[in-house]
């Protein structure tokens, strides 16, 4: 399908598909029967889509598609409007998760498995360290970890524009040893439960997790807000 809007995306994407080069800016104007200025606006869209590069010794060159891009770029406009908007995308995330969630495990391999014990084991040494680090890298990988195996690019990318956006913000929900302590315990019921194969009380852990997380979510915006 064929994006009359912004045809460079279109000819950059069957580019891609086919591991065409991409020509200058000249050439590219001439193929799609638009001015050079018209040719660059649209490249700079590309590029705020991270669906090219262009560096001075390559020139444009594709990359791997992501959608998170285009949330990141659409979410952050959102948040300099009400900074609460990242509960919403928090809640989305979270709804997929559980959804997604016994499809998800039953694809967990025993390597994937002893991937989120190492994750649980250094995120409490961070905890426990003097001072405290926060192991936000670590519930990222978590939590992709377990979504990972399906390969749904779009689930996975939502996700990883969740996180990126979340490391962005000036709080972060956990930032206290006892609260730290309390969700990762959580997590470590998740893992221990993904381990043993029982899906059923992994994924009650998981909900009870979230729920404890949107609790904590609505205090800390009244506390901030007032």
């Amino acid at each position: 399908m064929r994006n009359t809007n912004l045809p460079l995306l279109s000819y950059l994407a069957n580019s891609a598909k086919q591991g065409k080069n991409i020509p200058s800016i000249v050439q590219l104007s001439e193929e799609l029967s638009l001015s050079p200025a018209a040719v660059r606006e649209q490249l700079a869209v590309a590029r705020q889509l991270e669906v090219v590069e262009v560096k001075t010794k390559t020139g444009i060159q594709t990359s791997s598609f992501s959608v998170a891009p285009a949330i990141c770029l659409a979410f952050r406009y959102g948040l300099e409007l009400d900074p609460s908007m990242l509960s919403e995308l928090a809640s989305v995330r979270q709804h997929l998760e559980l959804a997604f969630w016994n499809e998800a495990v039953s694809k967990l391999t025993e390597k994937d498995v002893e991937h989120l014990e190492k994750i649980v084991y250094t995120a409490y040494q961070k905890i426990n360290s003097h001072p405290i680090i926060l192991p936000l890298e670590e519930h990222k990988e978590f939590h992709l970890t377990i979504y990972r195996p399906l390969k749904n690019n779009y689930l996975n990318n939502l996700m990883e524009a969740y996180w990126e956006l979340n490391s962005e913000t000036d709080y972060h929900t956990y930032s206290d040893v006892n609260s730290l302590q309390n969700v990762w315990a959580y997590h470590r019921k998740i893992q221990q439960a993904i381990a043993a194969r029982e899906f059923d009380l992994g994924f009650e852990a998981l909900k009870t997790h979230y729920e404890l997380v949107k609790t904590k979510n609505k205090a800390t915006l009244i506390n901030r807000f007032e």
